[in-house]
């Protein structure tokens, strides 16, 4: 008999498609990833984007088709609230209807694995079917956001949690995905779940670019572009502003031949006008921009999460000059691409403008970023793919069934924990009565040839094998 194909259940506040902001490319990414393993995928939607607040896109029929379920949770309550303290409760943008969409969906579709993007919808984990593995896909850590803006002068934006309340979302799940090794490492701080380091990497990756007509030496008939795509929100606009006031001075003091092209809804704004900058607005497609260009240019002294939009331009191929704080959570082999304030990284650009750092260089440096990021990529998903193999094979099933049979409680025990418990308790004595129709139940579950008690202390063996 055909084993029947593993199958996954997706949350997010995102679609994965169109792929023309950052969250939606990581969302995409997962995506791609359970498929990759063999899973058939179901979505559900609980929008939060401005293109769903009054009308459905007319990508809603591309994703209906993407997917073996797909469905749009309505929104019950208002989006985007600010915080009714100092910091968001961790469930205070969650809505009933979720819970609603997920009881029913539940009744009528067996899912292997819940996996939901974003800490503020980890109260769907409540509603997952015993044996289901939780995964959560933080995108960014939320702990610290509002601290980290108020230090520079911005309001917080989106959501901000205390660590407290982040722990609480944590320990809701199996396993936690941080969107880079920095923020693994702050999570793990958090929680006992297993934590992996998935960093973003473009599945468009070295895609065919014609070179712009490099010159290798730039003058102002043939200027230096730059480019910047990003999205409306503060971190992006706050950071870009200081940047262009610091640059202009720069473009002043040397006459610098450059032209710092700005594409994406973000344009709506920056107000101020430079005479060596241009504004594209919000563009469809992605490579149209990354072909126009000869480098981009990321200059954030502040932010949170990963930068998806260095991993693009590193698998089109293209250089990235940027901050410390833009490039972390990839490895940076030129100081271009690891500028420690935003006045190095405008010598830097007056330097490549004038040929004082010539082109090989910054094609080289491009290159192995972007081997390293697929690199990190790979290791990530073998990882994390190891886990989810682990927890959904024969070892932790019968573990479940043991404790179920022995009446112990599971909601709150992770992967770890069901094998660590039912270890202890197949060894315990004081179980030993129950050891025969534990065993019963254990092979009939699986669909096993029915064993003994002695079957249950083998399912702790590295080459345990329930047909051996």
């Amino acid at each position: 008999m055909t084993a029947a194909r593993r199958s996954v259940l997706v949350l997010s506040t995102t679609p994965p498609l169109p792929r023309d902001y950052g969250n939606r490319n990581r969302v995409h990414q997962t995506v791609s990833l359970f498929r990759q393993m063999g899973f058939s995928v179901s979505f559900l939607l609980y929008p939060i984007d401005r293109d769903w607040a009054e009308e459905v896109p007319g990508y809603h029929r591309q994703l209906a088709d993407s997917f073996d379920y797909f469905a749009i949770v309505p929104n019950s309550r208002k989006l985007h609230q600010n915080a009714r303290g100092y910091h968001h409760a961790i469930d205070e943008w969650w809505d009933d209807n979720i819970a609603q969409q997920l009881i029913w969906l539940s009744q009528r579709k067996k899912f292997d694995v819940l996996f939901v993007n974003y800490t503020f919808l980890t109260k769907a984990f409540e509603w997952a079917p015993p044996g289901v593995i939780k995964i959560l896909d933080t995108h960014d850590l939320f702990s610290g956001r509002r601290e980290l803006f108020e230090k520079f002068g911005v309001a917080p934006e989106f959501f901000y949690t205390s660590p407290e309340q982040e722990k609480v979302a944590l320990d809701r799940a199996d396993a936690v995905i941080a969107i880079k090794q920095s923020e693994a490492v702050a999570l793990e701080a958090l929680t006992t779940r297993a934590v992996f380091s998935l960093p973003y990497w473009d599945d468009r990756s070295l895609q065919t670019r014609m070179d712009p007509d490099n010159p290798g030496v730039y003058d102002h008939n043939r200027p230096l572009r730059l480019g910047f795509l990003g999205a409306h929100n503060s971190v992006n606009i706050v950071n870009f502003q200081r940047f262009l006031s610091i640059f202009a001075r720069y473009v002043v003091l040397y006459n610098i031949p450059v032209e710092v092209i700005i594409a994406g809804n973000m344009c709506e704004g920056i107000a101020e006008d430079h005479p060596f900058a241009r504004k594209l607005g919000f563009l469809d497609d992605s490579a149209e921009f990354y072909r126009m260009v000869d480098a981009v240019v990321i200059p954030l002294e502040f932010s949170t999460g990963i930068k998806i939009k260095v991993a693009e331009a590193l698998a089109w191929n293209v250089p990235v000059l940027a901050t410390r704080d833009a490039f972390d959570g990839f490895r940076a082999y030129h100081p271009t691409q690891n500028a420690p304030t935003l006045h190095a990284l405008c010598e830097m650009i007056v330097a490549v403008a004038y040929g004082e750092i010539p082109p090989h260089e910054l094609a080289w440096a491009t290159r192995k970023a972007g081997i390293a990021a697929a690199a990190a990529h790979e290791r990530g998903f073998a990882e994390l793919q190891r886990w989810i193999d682990r927890s959904l094979g024969p070892v932790v099933r019968a573990c479940r069934e043991l404790l179920s049979c022995l009446d112990q409680p599971l909601q709150e025990l992770g992967v770890d924990e069901v094998v660590d418990r039912a270890g202890a308790l197949s060894r315990d004595d004081a179980y030993r009565p129950l050891a025969g129709p534990c065993a019963h139940r254990i092979c009939q579950t699986l669909g096993y040839p029915i064993g003994s008690w002695g079957m249950s202390q083998k399912i702790f063996q590295p080459d345990f094998d329930l047909h051996g």
